[in-house]
């Protein structure tokens, strides 16, 4: 019976794991009743790359975040993501966005300059020796 409940609640955790991974074109995550987090079929958390392992951490915050209602998330180095993954992650939070699932995402990356462009829903805030100002000239 334990089983049977644990699966039971991890079923929208999983669902919303994949409707995020289809979104993003990036790995399918699940959680088992074990608790273990695996990728594409089966290969153990453990054995993901660090940009994978941070792909699937987000995805996870993102269900835990959409599933509470609390409807904020917050990811920091987002810089471990390269810049095609950078993209799709933009373009994922600016999807949550326009659809009403997420209210804000605070996205914190170590970066050179500036996206030379951003979605609509984006604002950018770039961060100087301790200084927040609006954007600074963008790549």
């Amino acid at each position: 019976i334990q089983g049977e409940m644990l699966a039971e609640a991890l079923e929208p955790i999983n669902d919303r794991l994949a409707r995020s991974a289809n979104e993003t074109e990036w790995l399918r995550v699940g959680i088992d009743a074990d608790m273990g987090i695996s990728a594409d079929g089966g290969r153990p958390y453990a054995l993901l790359s660090e940009s994978e392992r941070w792909r699937a951490d987000a995805m996870i915050a993102e269900a835990v975040s959409f599933l509470s209602g609390v409807r904020l998330l917050v990811l920091d180095r987002v810089d471990v993501l390269d810049l095609d993954g950078r993209a799709d992650l933009l373009y994922w939070m600016d999807g949550l966005a326009e659809d009403g699932e997420i209210d804000s995402a605070l996205l914190f990356a170590t970066l050179k300059a500036l996206p030379a462009s951003l979605p609509e829903n984006i604002e950018a805030i770039w961060i100087e020796n301790g200084i927040a100002g609006k954007v600074m000239a963008a790549a």
